[in-house]
């Protein structure tokens, strides 16, 4: 009979707000479940799941196009409130008998007679001592999004030189704002993109290099919204008031080599951001962390149960996954015809992908 698992999570700062939303698809959903995050909200703890509506894009045009979520054989997506469904996530794990460390400031991995040991440095409670904690597994997976802490400490490194980063802000709740609309619009440097979310703000995002000269100038929310309200698409955006901070994180793609981690010990995977990010562009974040825990999940019951090509076969789908979907981000940029001698787009054609 196999131990129950154990979680032992590094604790981050989280920037931004609770207002945090991201739009899923009903495949994901089926991977995950939504009916926690559903019962949460009707018992007054955040916002629920809603409904995604209509989309709406200036990608290779001034005109708008147009797309009704009726049209897609998947059916309607969600916004999610992500903190919340991240924490029903994390409950429902503990409820099937995880159990969770989440107080740990610092990781020290190795690897002896075949086992994985993880001795971690956790914060003190009550203003007491942190205390030190040592953990046995035969498997360890890193689940520690675009940082890989687990992986780099073990000396891999993320591929691709994207410098993609993306400056958003939740505007202040407009009353007056009935648009549920996701837009998208192509920008010289960029891209943007808009959306209500379940708590009611709008949240207000620009796709950008990290060496653009403009970068620094937008950090200032009355810059940035001057500059979104150029495009039609995003001109009737009006926040109630300007008192709303503009943040900076990472958002290019990328990810381990399989091979590279197919030559650490065994036992060792890594899933979603960690073993593979994609470009925001893709809108398929949650659903690459949810399909990978999946799989991941499958293969190291496979390696449990002694099968000698578990992980193996595992990063081999994962190649698979990438080829994919660099294929189809190239597709994507590709498309923005009127911008293509843009440095921005430049860096995306099939032609420049080193150049990123």
């Amino acid at each position: 009979m196999r131990q129950p698992a154990q979680v032992v999570a590094q604790r981050q700062v989280k920037q931004g707000t609770g207002g945090h939303s991201e739009a899923v698809d009903r495949v994901a959903l089926r991977l995950a479940g939504i009916a926690r995050a559903q019962a949460q909200a009707q018992a007054g703890s955040g916002p629920g799941p809603r409904g995604t509506c209509a989309s709406v894009s200036q990608w290779d045009s001034d005109t708008p196009a147009w797309f009704d979520p009726i049209r897609d054989p998947h059916g309607v997506g969600w916004h999610l409130d992500r903190l919340l469904f991240d924490a029903g996530v994390r409950d429902g794990a503990v409820e099937a008998g995880v159990a969770l460390v989440d107080s740990v400031r610092q990781l020290a991995l190795s690897h002896e007679g075949g086992r994985w040991r993880i001795d971690a440095q956790c914060l003190g409670q009550g203003g007491a001592a942190p205390s030190r904690g040592m953990h046995q597994t035969p498997v360890l997976v890193d689940a520690s999004g675009r940082g890989m802490a687990a992986a780099r400490q073990l000396g891999l490194a993320r591929r691709g030189r994207d410098r993609l980063v993306w400056l958003y802000a939740h505007l202040p709740v407009d009353r007056d704002d009935k648009d549920q609309a996701t837009r998208v619009c192509a920008d010289a440097n960029g891209w943007w993109y808009s959306v209500r979310v379940p708590s009611g703000q709008r949240v207000l995002a620009f796709h950008l290099d990290s060496d653009d000269a403009e970068l620094k100038a937008l950090r200032d929310p009355y810059r940035l919204l001057a500059k979104a309200q150029r495009h039609g698409l995003l001109a009737g955006i009006r926040p109630a008031t300007m008192d709303f901070p503009v943040h900076l994180r990472p958002a290019g793609g990328g990810g381990l080599d399989p091979g590279a981690t197919a030559a650490l010990p065994d036992g060792f995977f890594a899933i979603g951001d960690a073993m593979l990010a994609f470009d925001p562009i893709a809108s398929q974040g949650l659903f690459n962390a949810l399909a990978t825990a999946d799989s991941c999940a499958q293969a190291i019951g496979r390696y449990l149960d002694g099968v000698g090509n578990a992980r193996a076969r595992y990063l081999e789908e994962m190649r698979t996954v990438e080829a994919r979907y660099c294929q189809r981000l190239g597709e994507t940029y590709a498309a923005v015809s009127r911008y293509a001698r843009e440095r921005f787009w430049l860096r995306r054609t099939a032609g420049n992908a080193g150049a990123l």
